[in-house]
């Protein structure tokens, strides 16, 4: 199959193509995503300065690709207080000027909406320039069960207590059965997206994450991105997409002997290009995801499609829990940018340019 005849207007039509573009290669299909990126998004390449604030690792979902997770019971279980979750900030703002702050936990049945509003309004009131970009939609939904209320009721009060933006986790991938497998305890593909709707109806923009490398087949990207196209199209609420490398370490699905290493640096770098030519700039920031990456596959990505690296990740421990563990500063992430000859720049988590580096 010549690497001339692919047709990009026509090709986010036909599922069937978009696969084969996994069989193409992987030079190829980096110049052409890198191409789009440059012409439709610009040369700056983004990211934010965040700290990422675990507030509990209790988590009743038990999800086979989670290395993070404990039940309540465990030795090391832990809920952060309020108070504790809003020094960490403070703290982090003082030292390190940071623009947000990830807040990340899990389905925990003893947390009330009490406690997330006491949490936003204590870092609105000590760090008010911070973004709060926290609570995925599996959170959304797990929690208005818990506490009997609508999703609109339970964004609506988190929005008012301080909540600026959903953080994207849980898609993981959008099909039904490949979901069965690996998260089978979360809300489905199709109840991430309606949840991230009424957020949005709400003003709540969202992220939107994609996990690869672990039992997917191409079929299951294509379908996640398309998806994700629909989606954006439809509601302009998605800021960034981020594919997410699996990372097995840990995990139950490596014990199980699944998955067994992490997928190969030529398919990463085939799921970034494709995820830009199926997005075009209907999403402009693509993410490069550093802490799953590891710098040097990640510095690459950004030259296969990618426009972005999230953030300097602060505190991060999902993936340190999987096995993955590297810490960054704005300074070395922006090195990471300029080695490529292009622009590094600090944006807010709105993409919004804050500074030029």
């Amino acid at each position: 199959m010549p690497d001339e005849d692919i047709e990009l207007e026509s090709l986010v039509e036909d599922p069937k193509a978009l696969e084969e573009l996994f069989n193409r290669d992987v030079h190829y299909l980096s110049s052409l995503a890198d191409k789009i990126t440059r012409e439709k998004c610009g040369n700056f390449i983004t990211f934010t300065n965040n700290l990422v604030v675990n507030y509990t690792n209790i988590c009743i979902a038990k999800c086979p690709i989670c290395a993070f997770s404990r039940s309540p019971q465990d030795p090391d279980a832990y809920v952060l207080s309020p108070e504790q979750v809003c020094k960490l900030v403070e703290e982090a703002y003082l030292k390190y000027g940071i623009l947000e702050v990830h807040l990340n936990g899990g389905l925990n049945p003893e947390l009330d909406i009490e406690y997330f509003e006491k949490m936003f309004k204590l870092i609105k009131s000590r760090a008010p320039k911070v973004t709060i970009k926290g609570l995925t939609c599996c959170e959304i939904g797990y929690y208005s069960k818990l506490w009997r209320m609508s999703y609109k009721e339970v964004i609506e009060r988190l929005r008012d207590a301080g909540l600026d933006i959903l953080s994207g986790g849980c898609l993981e991938i959008y099909n039904a059965e490949i979901r069965k497998i690996i998260c089978p305890n979360k809300i489905s593909g199709d109840e991430w997206f309606r949840i991230a709707e009424i957020a949005a109806s709400c003003g709540v923009l969202t992220n939107a994450t994609m996990l690869f490398g672990h039992i997917e087949k191409p079929s299951h990207i294509i379908e996640h991105l398309l998806k994700i196209r629909e989606f954006q199209l439809k509601t302009k609420s998605i800021l960034n997409f981020i594919p997410l490398k699996f990372v097995p370490y840990n995990t139950k699905l490596y014990r199980d002997g699944i998955v067994r290493e992490e997928c190969p640096a030529p398919y990463v770098l085939k799921v970034i290009a494709i995820s830009r030519i199926v997005l075009q700039d209907i999403v402009k920031r693509i993410s490069a995801y550093w802490v799953s990456l590891g710098k040097k596959l990640a510095q690459v990505a950004l030259t296969a499609g990618a426009n972005d690296l999230v953030g300097t990740m602060i505190n991060e421990k999902v993936f340190r829990e999987a096995g993955r563990v590297d810490i960054t500063t704005v300074e070395e992430l922006a090195h990471i940018v300029r080695s490529l000859g292009r622009q590094p720049a600090l944006r807010d988590s709105f993409g919004n340019i804050v500074r030029v580096l």
